[in-house]
């Protein structure tokens, strides 16, 4: 009985610190998932507009940085938080982000890949 215990608890060391080392490699993929040239168009302004994202996760608009720290990573959303302390999200599907949540103007915009 006592071997079968130990068995079992190695077996599901051994699973947990391989789920864990999985998901050390996804996250640092992450940046680079994000990292590119998007455009999006803004309807209320009647203008398109220019997103890059560095694969240091620096965020720009328009040839602008932005100010902005990341809050949270994952592989569905990026989730910065600017000066003024509005969230500015991009989700992304399994392929690419696609789209861009400004919380400040509380609009959602799908971005596409700019060439």
């Amino acid at each position: 009985m006592l071997l079968f215990g130990a068995g079992l608890m190695a077996g599901l060391t051994s699973t947990l610190g391989f789920s864990r080392a999985k998901k050390s490699n996804s996250t640092i993929s992450l940046p680079i998932f994000y990292a590119g040239t998007w455009q999006y168009y803004d309807k209320e302004r009647d203008r398109s507009h220019k997103i890059t994202i560095s694969p240091e996760l620096k965020l720009g608009i328009d040839n602008q940085i932005i100010p902005a720290t990341v809050q949270q990573i994952k592989p569905d959303k990026l989730v910065f938080l600017d000066r003024f302390g509005y969230h500015i999200t991009i989700r992304a599907n399994e392929q690419r982000p696609v789209s861009l949540t400004d919380e400040a103007d509380d609009q959602v915009y799908t971005i596409h890949p700019l060439k």
